[in-house]
């Protein structure tokens, strides 16, 4: 299976890392912890997660972890899980940054039950009518376009002739 290396019957988990630039002078050989790998920007080599988390923050370097990687973050060392929170501005103990760097997806079952569920009914606010001829006493008539006067005034048998301030100034003396 590929993203696993196995150890003496101990499963290591495995992260992808490869060059952002290609190397005419060929891979980039990396020792670390006994082994040797061989970078390139053609194709992902696989890397330990701690090794791979080591790696955060290279420039050169593009490192990825897959679904693989998950399970180890709840195991990983304060020294991994401090380099995590840095590099992709986490915090939390190692169960909140796993869940932020390995969201859950939503199952099928749960997406149908809310494709069935009614939304919940909004309340609908009915507003007291205002008696024809009536204005609310704290009325701001300025706030009203002039076409907007222009009705109220026709309405209220005044004149509609003039700018919006003596629009406004007409329907304010009509209270």
């Amino acid at each position: 299976m590929q993203g696993l290396l196995s150890t003496k019957n101990k499963v290591i988990k495995m992260a992808s890392v490869k060059l952002k630039l290609h190397r005419v002078s060929g891979p980039l050989l990396l020792r670390r912890a006994g082994a040797t790998y061989a970078l390139t920007a053609q194709e992902e080599t696989q890397v330990p997660l701690g090794i791979a988390v080591g790696m955060l923050g290279d420039n050169g370097l593009q490192v990825s972890f897959n679904s693989n990687d998950e399970a180890d973050i709840l195991t990983a060392n304060e020294n991994t899980l401090e380099l995590l929170r840095n590099e992709f501005g986490l915090s939390g103990d190692a169960k909140e940054i796993q869940s932020k760097m390995f969201p859950k997806k939503q199952s099928l079952a749960a997406k149908a039950v809310r494709a069935v569920t009614p939304a919940p009914k909004k309340e609908v606010v009915v507003e007291e009518p205002v008696e024809d001829g009536e204005a609310p006493l704290d009325m701001d008539w300025s706030e009203l376009t002039v076409k907007e006067l222009k009705v109220i005034l026709t309405e209220k048998g005044l004149s509609t002739e003039g700018k919006k301030a003596d629009l406004v100034e007409r329907l304010s003396g009509a209270e």
